[in-house]
C-alpha cells in the first residue's frame, strides 16, 4: 500500500469515504459511530481548511487494481514534535483486511520522517473497542479527558449526552 498527499481534486472523494466509514447506514459495531452520532463527519469544505496552507495533511490510499480511494488518515504538526492524527477511514468494503493497520504505520512514519516524535489522537470515549484497537499499536490513554463539542454543528448530531473525547498518544522514538 503506497500513502500518497491528498489533492483538492481529491477532497470530495475523501469526505465520502470519511462519511460512509464514520457514519454509513451499516450496524453499529467498533469502527463506526453509528447510534451515537448522526450526519455527516466532513465536508469538502472543511476537509480545504484543514490543508489549506499546510495546516494538516491528508494521507489517501488507493486500492492497487482499481485505484480507488481505500482509506485516508490525516496528521497535523502541534508543539514541540508532537503531531495530531485523525480522520484514519477505510473505505467498508475492504475493512477488517489490515488496511487500517497499513495507514497507521504508514501515518506514523510519514510524521517520523518530518520529525514528530509523538502523535496525538482522541477517541470518543464510549468507543472502547476502537480505544483498545489503538493501545494494540501502542497508544496510551494520557489521562487527559476533553468535553465533546455539542454545540459545534460541525462534528454531527450527538445522540447521547455523556460524550468526551479520550486523548492517546504514542511515541515515535525508537
Amino acid at each position: 500500500m503506497e500513502l500518497c498527499i491528498a489533492e483538492v481534486k481529491d477532497l470530495d472523494k475523501v469526505a465520502e469515504l470519511v462519511n460512509q466509514a464514520y457514519r454509513g447506514i451499516s450496524a453499529p459495531d467498533w469502527t463506526t459511530e453509528v447510534g451515537l452520532i448522526e450526519g455527516p463527519r466532513t465536508n469538502r469544505h472543511s476537509l480545504e481548511e484543514m490543508i489549506e496552507n499546510g495546516a494538516s495533511i491528508i494521507l489517501v490510499a488507493r486500492g492497487n487494481a482499481s485505484g480507488k480511494l481505500a482509506g485516508c488518515v490525516a496528521l497535523t504538526p502541534m508543539d514541540s514534535g508532537e503531531w495530531y492524527l485523525s480522520m484514519l477511514a477505510v473505505s467498508p468494503q475492504v475493512q477488517s483486511s489490515g488496511l487500517g493497520r497499513s495507514l497507521m504505520m504508514g501515518a506514523e512514519k510519514f510524521a517520523r520522517d518530518a520529525g514528530a516524535h509523538s502523535l496525538k489522537i482522541s477517541v470518543i470515549n464510549v468507543r472502547e473497542k476502537l480505544i483498545e484497537w489503538y493501545e494494540r499499536r501502542g497508544f496510551a490513554k494520557t489521562g487527559h479527558i476533553e468535553p465533546f463539542p455539542y454545540d459545534d454543528p460541525g462534528v454531527g448530531v450527538p445522540l447521547r449526552g455523556d460524550l468526551t473525547l479520550v486523548t492517546l498518544s504514542k511515541s515515535l522514538m525508537a
